[in-house]
């Protein structure tokens, strides 16, 4: 087995690890962009297309939430690449708390796909019940975007902040390259700021600056993956 810049040849959970960030990335970009299309500017016209496309967005939640288990499986490979070699105690200690709030955050994030899921089941029962039926149906319908938008504004934070402290690490270490960490660690501190005034402002206002962050940091994963790929098979 040969070793380069500390990824080991045929390292499994490495190998495991960058199929998780390669698979999590392409995942997370098919399942956002219908998703992305969809008019969020007024209850009624949003309600209306969610019960349109209720299966579709339905299946982009899923892809979505693939898509991040698949990230998180990536980072664990990272995150024991650092603190299993004997690397600096600093970034060890960074790496070992990013990958605790990434386990936070991919929680918070799996609960708000799941709403993302709910909500267009929520609206197609509620227009397809009688009209006896329609002000009690209507409850959950009022009720989960409330609750969305103010989870909302929680996922980025956690997950941001995770993706900042493993830059750290990935920084501190011997590794990986320092030009890595430093996209891992920059896209966090947007992250955490963006999410911070949504919580707020709410997320409509600030939802294409969103868009824009996810991208990019959707491709620091695709080319983190890539990165490890190329050195643990």
């Amino acid at each position: 087995m040969t070793q380069q810049q500390g990824i080991v040849k045929g390292d499994t959970l490495l190998k495991i690890g960058s199929t998780g960030l390669i698979i999590g990335a392409i995942l997370m970009v098919i399942g956002s962009i219908w998703p992305a299309s969809v008019d969020l500017g007024g209850a009624v016209v949003m309600q209306k297309e969610f019960g349109e496309q209720a299966v579709v967005l339905q299946a982009c939640a899923l892809l979505m939430m693939f898509g991040n288990w698949g990230v998180m499986v990536g980072m664990a490979g990272i995150y024991r690449s650092i603190t299993a070699r004997g690397e600096a105690a600093s970034g060890a200690a960074m790496a070992r708390l990013g990958f605790y709030f990434l386990l936070m955050g991919t929680t918070i994030w799996t609960i708000g796909h799941s709403l993302n899921v709910s909500y267009p089941a929520a609206i197609v029962n509620w227009q397809a019940v009688p009209a006896d039926g329609k002000d009690a149906a209507y409850i959950a319908v009022a009720a989960i975007p409330g609750f969305g938008r103010g989870l909302f504004p929680m996922e980025v934070i956690v997950l941001w902040l995770a993706f900042a402290l493993l830059g750290i690490g990935m920084v501190h270490s011997s590794v990986y390259p320092r030009w890595l960490g430093w996209g891992g660690l920059i896209l966090g501190i947007a992250g955490v700021l963006l999410g911070i005034i949504q919580t707020f402002t709410g997320r409509e206002s600030s939802f294409i600056l969103f868009g824009i962050l996810l991208y990019l940091t959707i491709l620091w994963w695709l080319v983190t993956g890539i990165w490890i790929a190329r050195k643990a098979w």
